[in-house]
């Protein structure tokens, strides 16, 4: 399941922005649709995750995959800007809970199999990114990238063929808990850390959502594209594990200093050598940049947050995702046409290296954080 969820994510996510060029949409209005895809990550994971509370994670998946299949499979029909921004979050409302989802429901199959763990589930979620990053490269060079759409949907509705095949647990609840505002604003040292999940958000988005657009800015195929996906992909899990044991050795603060220097790095080398094979290399930081700081800024926020992990992890997406990559796909957006891919790179160089800068004073100022 965990396989074709990822293939039907990357079939369209990969090549989307691509898709969208290729039909002339401006930097702007690509910058809006990618904003907009994100924007709604917080309101509807939280939402279904109350669903899920009730009702049991399989059945709420399931309904979830259906309807993110028939809306994916239409939105080929929609081809206008104005369209596409009254589509985009009706598709939302499917398609981002999803991910969630399938973890939580991957957590409670863990707990009550011993013999199977967490990270042996996302192992196969990396790996049909990967292949579905691969394949659709050589697939988009010889057919069109309009049959993404059909494709995604495919394999979101196959996935529910094995959300049927076991029996429904319920030793595990998701508890998608809401934290209220009033308590995140009377809690200062979580809301200078909400501060940098979100910093770090913008500061991500030019890698999480326009690295396709990157590639092709260098007259790099669809075949390249896959790749710089697939590697990107396959970085991850591995250096996951890594994260954990130098979190355990150097604490949080100090994962988080180096997932936040890597992309400083990565930006300039992306910048100031634009060259495909060096960008496929470089993507294998992503392994460091992204993997590090998630293990790093849960772990810190459930000091702030002692006995709420289901919180934590959901305010820490819905910050990173829903605020922070949402700000900056607008961002980028109004400069990419002016830019150009390339130069955007070069513009987040000193934007990353403020995001550090502000990462150093955060943890200084609350060094009193026990095990920090």
């Amino acid at each position: 399941m965990y396989l074709c969820m990822y293939m039907a994510f990357a079939f369209w996510r990969v090549y989307y922005n691509v898709f969208l060029k290729d039909f002339g949409f401006p930097g702007a209005q690509i910058g809006t649709i990618n904003a907009l895809i994100q924007a709604t990550f917080f309101f509807f994971v939280a939402f279904w995750g109350a669903v899920a509370d009730r009702r049991g994670i399989r059945p709420t998946l399931r309904f979830v995959a259906i309807g993110a299949a028939i809306s994916m499979f239409f939105l080929r029909d929609v081809q206008t800007f104005a369209l596409l921004l009254f589509y985009i979050p009706l598709l939302t409302v499917f398609y981002n809970p999803i991910g969630p989802l399938t973890d939580a429901m991957a957590t409670q199959y863990a707990h009550s199999e011993k013999k199977h763990s967490f990270g042996g589930f996302r192992l196969w979620g990396s790996m049909g990114w990967a292949i579905a990053s691969i394949g659709g490269g050589f697939l988009f060079d010889v057919i069109s990238l309009e049959y993404i759409f059909a494709i995604s949907a495919a394999f979101f509705l196959l996935s529910t063929i094995f959300l049927s095949t076991r029996r429904k647990k319920q030793t595990f609840r998701p508890h998608f808990e809401r934290l209220g505002f009033k308590e995140i604003a009377a809690n200062k040292p979580l809301v200078l850390l909400s501060i940098l999940v979100v910093f770090y958000g913008i500061v991500c988005a030019p890698v999480h959502s326009y690295i396709n657009l990157y590639f092709t800015e260098l007259d790099s195929g669809n075949d390249t594209v896959g790749f710089a996906y697939a590697i990107m992909a396959t970085s991850e899990l591995p250096l996951f594990i890594l994260g954990n044991r130098l979190l355990k050795k150097w604490g949080a603060h100090w994962v988080i200093y180096i997932a936040i220097f890597t992309m400083f790095i990565r930006f300039i080398l992306y910048g100031l050598f634009p060259f495909p094979a060096v960008g496929l290399a470089v993507g294998i930081m992503q392994g460091v940049t992204l993997p590090f700081f998630l293990v790093g800024i849960v772990d810190y926020l459930h000091k702030l947050l002692p006995g709420r992990h289901a919180t934590g992890q959901s305010l820490v997406w819905g910050l990173f995702i829903g605020v922070g990559q949402t700000s900056g796909n607008l961002i980028i957006g109004s400069m990419l046409d002016r830019a150009g891919m390339v130069g955007v790179m070069k513009i987040f160089v000193p934007v990353a290296f403020l995001c550090l800068l502000y990462g150093i004073w955060y943890f200084n100022r609350n060094a009193r954080v026990k095990g920090t």
